[in-house]
């Protein structure tokens, strides 16, 4: 029992010895996997701590871009604010002076139609007084053509009378016989005599009728004078309303205008207003946006970048573990080294980083500070400014509508009075001249009436009959004109009327107009106030707005970057899957690609191959068996060279009937592998033309005497039969 129990315990100490052995190899097996596992984390945990580093990196490059990012669009906006304004107040500016200018035209237009209308009453006032003063004169003419008529009648008819005279006379000569006939004539010729008396009177009853219709068209002509004068005054009286309702009427329409470009203008800032305020929340929210999607893309492709690295430095890293493993040891003690001095680097950074965060805050709420400072001053100097340059051109523009109102009114005025004094010393001119050419010719024709009545009282009932129908015409045409002067009169009347109240419309126009310039301006500086009330309310909202969303990004960046860390956490150790997998599938497809199956395609390519190497084969067998034959028939013809060619045959030459080239000969060799007997034509004929060779070789086709030398010989064909050279 003792001996069985001592080999029992000899067995349990060799079991546990072996076992002991065994699991000595474990452990250090076990040691070299965790030395090994040890080795690989602490470089994965480097390379980590390198990627966090270069991300953090990347992250603060990111915030600083976007924080300078954000400082420039904020620059941007001031800038675009500031440019807006500035566009309004010159919009403004020159809207006003685009009204004061269209004013100034506009009283120009009226002062220039007010010119052209008196200058057209002028002109039409002139044309009735020459038109007048011709009718005048043609009157004249046809009285002076009736005088001369007149006196041409009586002097045919006193020529008539003195012939009837003389041949009474003649009669009473020779009827000196006849008393009693001439007592009857004489008695006759007394009441003739009578008759004639009393026509006389008639005729004189008739010129004094004339006289008096004579001395009525002068009292006609001093009325129609006086009219005139009157008609002038009227249509002074006309064109001064006219210029007054004009005046009026050009205020209310630049009231009416002035009021409509106001309220356009007021429209058209409230809509800029709103539309620049929705422009700006559209371009922050779309800043926002391309932000987030931009550095979403960014982190996504720094992702993509990170996996393709580590899959690279994996492959690297399993190189180098493979070529040596004495060099991790150092490796070990640089990166532990290398963790030391990143660690330092990155603390200095932090501190760093947050100096430079606490610095540029308050450079930038400084700055904000500033430019707030600055722009109120701008903002209030330029109001003052605008209010001075409003006042002075609203006094400016009063005081030169005031003076060229008084001057157009002076120069109207002075115009009409001129017109009136030209006017009234050429009518009385004309009339003055009229009334002594007219007693001129009346004294003339009544001297000469009474100079030839006596020899004219038989002409002048007929003359008196033509006159007293010419004076009844003349009466009728007098009293059609005044009727139609009259007329006129009344017209211009009413004309004059009409303007006088369009002048007094015109000037409570101009006066409501200044009431509306100066509420205009008073409103505009209303706005300008209200707007630029509403500029800083807009700027300090964006200003917390901005504060606000940069609170929003830099709590977002932590999330996200935390999200990324965990990401990249869980995507490295999927990549370290993956990476197993696809080692194992890799694996798997080299083994499949080495002992893969051939293609048919393979194999028929290869057997095609395989029979034009065949076919090449032959080919060139069949070349040197021809190459032999051919050398063969050249050394069985060597002792034929008597009956084949010249004398000096080409020896040494694969084709020997190649003449051999003379000095002279600038001919080109031509060099056959193939006998050719062409070059036979040159040198088989000598001296008269007759052929210089042996008798052809008995049974030969070639070398037959009616040989064609024009054409070559063909290319010579391998032998089937005995060998012969053919053409």
């Amino acid at each position: 029992k003792d001996i069985k129990s001592e080999e029992q315990g000899q067995k349990l100490l060799k079991d546990l010895e072996s076992e002991k052995s065994r699991l000595k190899e474990k452990l250090s097996q076990l040691e070299e996997e965790r030395n090994l596992l040890q080795s690989k984390t602490q470089s994965l945990d480097e390379r980590q701590r390198q990627q966090i580093l270069a991300l953090e990196k990347k992250v603060n490059e990111a915030r600083e871009t976007q924080r300078e990012y954000y400082e420039k669009e904020l620059v941007k906006l001031q800038a675009r604010l500031e440019g807006e304004a500035a566009q309004l107040k010159e919009a403004h500016s020159k809207t006003l002076e685009e009204l004061a200018w269209k004013h100034h035209t506009a009283i120009e237009a009226a002062h220039s139609n007010a010119n052209k209308d008196k200058k057209k009453l002028q002109m039409e006032l002139e044309q009735q007084f020459e038109k007048e003063k011709l009718h005048l004169e043609d009157d004249k003419n046809q009285l002076r053509q009736q005088l001369e008529n007149l006196k041409e009648e009586l002097t045919t008819k006193l020529t008539s009378a003195n012939q009837e005279v003389c041949r009474l006379q003649d009669l009473v000569r020779k009827s000196e016989q006849g008393l009693g006939t001439a007592e009857g004539h004489i008695s006759s010729l007394q009441e003739a005599q009578e008759i004639l008396q009393k026509e006389l009177e008639l005729t004189r009853a008739r010129l004094r009728e004339t006289t008096d219709s004579l001395y009525s068209v002068e009292g006609e002509l001093d009325q129609e004078r006086q009219q005139h004068e009157a008609m002038i005054a009227a249509m002074r009286e006309e064109e001064k309303f006219k210029v007054d309702r004009m005046a009026r009427d050009l205020e209310i329409k630049w009231t009416e205008n002035l009021r409509q470009e106001c309220n356009k203008l007021r429209e058209e800032l409230r809509l800029q207003h709103e539309e620049d305020k929705k422009a700006a929340m559209t371009q922050l929210l779309q800043l926002k946006e391309r932000e987030k999607n931009a550095a979403r893309d960014g982190w996504q492709k720094k992702v993509e970048d990170l996996l393709d690295q580590i899959s690279l430095l994996k492959q690297n890293l399993e190189m180098q573990l493979s070529q040596s493993q004495s060099s991790l040891q150092q490796l070990q003690a640089q990166f532990s080294q290398e963790r030391q001095r990143l660690t330092q680097e990155i603390q200095e950074l932090e501190e760093e980083h947050q100096q430079r965060h606490k610095s540029l805050q308050e450079a930038h709420i400084l700055a904000f500070q500033n430019m707030e400072e600055t722009k109120e001053q701008e903002q209030k100097e330029l109001e003052e400014r605008l209010q001075q340059k409003h006042s002075e051109e609203l006094q400016a523009l009063k005081e030169t509508h005031k003076q060229a109102m008084e001057g157009f009114k002076l120069e109207m005025e002075q115009e009409l009075q001129t017109l009136r004094f030209e006017l009234e010393d050429e009518g009385k001119a004309m009339l003055a001249s009229l009334r002594s050419e007219l007693n001129h010719q009346h004294a003339a024709a009544i001297d000469q009436l009474r100079h030839n009545h006596q020899q004219e009282l038989v002409a002048a009932k007929m003359e008196l009959e033509r006159s007293i129908e010419l004076g009844r015409r003349q009466e009728k045409e007098f009293l059609c004109r005044i009727s139609d002067l009259q007329d006129e009169l009344r017209h211009r009347d009413h004309h004059i009327a009409e303007l006088d109240k369009e002048i007094l419309h015109l000037h409570e126009n101009i006066s409501a107009l200044t009431k509306e310039l100066e509420f205009k301006g008073k409103e505009v500086l209303r706005i300008r106030s209200e707007s630029n009330q509403q500029i800083r309310m807009h700027e300090q909202d964006l200003s917390k707005k901005h504060e606000k969303e940069l609170d929003v990004l830099t709590a977002d960046h932590i999330r996200e970057k935390q999200s990324m860390l965990a990401d990249f956490n869980k995507t490295q150790e999927l990549l370290k899957e993956i990476n197993s997998a696809l080692q194992i599938s890799l694996e798997e497809m080299e083994e499949k690609y080495k002992n893969r199956e051939s293609r048919p395609e393979d194999l028929q390519l290869i057997s095609e191959l395989k029979d034009l190497i065949a076919e090449r084969d032959q080919l060139i067998k069949k070349l040197i068996e021809d190459k032999k034959f051919y050398q063969l028939e050249l050394v069985n013809r060597e002792t034929n060279y008597n009956k084949m060619f010249n004398a000096s045959p080409n020896v040494g030459v694969i084709n020997p009937l190649v003449k051999q080239k003379k000095k002279n000969d600038k001919s080109t060799n031509r060099f056959v592998s193939v006998p050719n007997l062409s070059a036979l034509e040159s040198s088989g004929v000598v001296g008269n033309g007759h052929p210089n060779r042996l008798d052809p070789i008995p049974n030969s086709p070639i070398h037959d005497i009616e040989f064609n030398s024009s054409k070559p010989l063909p290319q010579p064909m391998p032998p089937k039969e005995p060998k012969t050279f053919l053409r």
